[in-house]
């Protein structure tokens, strides 16, 4: 058995993925420990923050140790700022968030690799300092990505960007392919040189634009949910959604009220930006008719609503068992994130996109391009055009059946399994996986391990 090092941006966004396969390799038996950023303190009451201090709490709940490395101050300021920010503009500033404290981080996380020696570390994609101190002190890493959003392809508009796939809005495209490569440069350069001051050679172009570890790379997702991308290695496989098969609680949702005589529409804007009383307020009256019922996750929009008049047809929750939730309702009203989408998706629902910021407004692009659901601006939708869009799919068969043939495709594959052996086998073998031309981009345990056995199929870089 191993010791499993795994290391992510202290969000519940960016430590879900990993938290559900360091759970998997430790029912396998393996030792698996998290260090991340973050403090040990009581709410703040702050969006940003509060969603900071949760990913800890999140591990805790699931008895998964952890260590903590007290962000610099400049980090935390950047943290604050990105409250402030929307669209494009929010993107480039979380790409630049990225780097900061780059070797601050780079040199606790060496100091925290060579006390305690474990065999491989697992990396949130968004947290370079990880791959630095890897390469320092010459320990394998796998790099996991939450979809396939941030890969280049042949008509991929730059990440971020939101813009349709496939745009012939060739202006657009321009002014925001000249603006990503502004970020990337500026970012690559900061980069390299964090990597001179340690002695490491300089990284090609473009790190947060394709899979990056010289080792292994994961997507939680599968090639059956999103566009084609171009520029994977052959140590990059899609292995699949990595819900929280584990620990979530459901017991206590009064399943037993969900109409089978209605469409159902679940409603929830994720976990940081859901305090938006008036969205969730114009959603309700637009489906205030006994032809839906809607349920909805208030998060921090929940006291506000709880003193609104609450149309018969509607429930409204805090917090709802959300992986449990979804095969019981016929569509999906989301901001669009990646955990989000990717749970709607393989549970073959149709979609309506609310993007607020980050990668919500590429998911958007994906659901539309992939042919299962609708785009609203949360800005500016009008409650006629949220129910004629609910219409549409409702009404329109086609957004069900493409959904459900997508769901049915990732039913076949386990993330957190595959991902768990992927990294096993790395951490005991000490090599790069790599597949070879005929082997499928997405697969499963089984595919997995048989292609191991037969030797040949997935073989170690040279």
């Amino acid at each position: 058995m191993s010791k499993v090092l795994f290391l992510n941006q202290p969000t519940l966004s960016h430590v879900n993925v990993l938290r559900n396969i360091a759970l998997q390799m430790k029912k396998d038996g393996h030792t698996v420990h998290f260090l991340m950023p973050g403090v040990r303190a009581a709410k703040t009451h702050i969006p940003i923050l509060d969603a900071t201090l949760a990913a800890p709490n999140s591990l805790r709940g699931h008895r998964l140790n952890f260590d903590l490395i007290r962000p610099p101050l400049s980090v935390v300021a950047g943290m604050l700022l990105v409250s402030y920010k929307s669209g494009y503009k929010e993107i480039v500033h979380a790409m630049n968030l990225f780097s900061k404290g780059i070797e601050y981080y780079t040199r606790r996380i060496v100091t925290f690799i060579r006390e305690h020696r474990p065999d491989v570390l697992v990396t949130d994609f968004a947290f370079p300092a990880s791959s630095f101190a890897a390469d320092i002190t010459g320990t394998p890493y796998v790099t996991v990505y939450h979809s396939g959003l941030p890969f280049h392809g042949d008509d991929i508009p730059p990440f971020g960007s939101g813009l349709p796939i496939g745009t012939d809005d060739q202006e657009t495209l321009r002014l925001y392919a000249r603006a990503e490569e502004r970020t990337l440069q500026g970012l690559d350069h900061h980069l390299n040189q964090a990597r001179e001051k340690f002695g490491l050679t300089p990284m090609a172009p473009d790190m947060l634009r394709r899979p990056y570890s010289p080792w292994l790379n994961l997507v939680a997702s599968a090639t059956a949910a999103e566009a084609p991308r171009s520029n994977l290695t052959a140590n990059t496989l899609f292995i699949g959604p990595c819900f929280a098969r584990h620990g979530e609680t459901a017991a206590d949702f009064p399943f037993d009220q969900l109409r089978a005589d209605r469409c159902k529409v679940y409603v929830s804007l994720g976990t940081v930006y859901n305090n938006r009383p008036a969205v969730f307020k114009k959603i309700m009256h637009a489906l205030d008719d006994p032809l839906y019922q809607t349920i909805i996750s208030a998060g921090g929009a929940y006291q506000a609503l709880q003193r609104e008049t609450i149309p018969r047809n509607a429930m409204i929750f805090k917090h709802v068992p959300q992986v449990a939730l979804l095969p019981r309702i016929d569509l999906f009203i989301s901001h669009g994130g990646n955990n989000s989408t990717n749970e709607a998706l393989a549970s073959g629902k149709p979609l309506i996109v609310l993007p607020v910021g980050g990668e919500q407004a590429d998911n958007a692009s994906r659901v539309v391009y992939l042919g299962v659901g609708q785009r609203l601006d949360i800005a500016q939708f009008t409650e006629a055009q949220l129910r004629a869009a609910v219409e549409t799919i409702r009404t329109n068969v086609a957004f069900r059946e493409r959904a459900e043939m997508i769901g049915k495709a990732l039913a076949q594959t386990h993330g957190a399994l595959t991902a768990a052996h992927c990294i096993a086998w790395v951490a005991r073998e000490r090599k790069p996986l790599e597949r070879t031309a005929d082997t499928p981009v997405t697969v499963t345990p089984d595919d997995l391990e048989n292609l191991i056995r037969q030797g040949g199929k997935i073989i170690p870089c040279k």
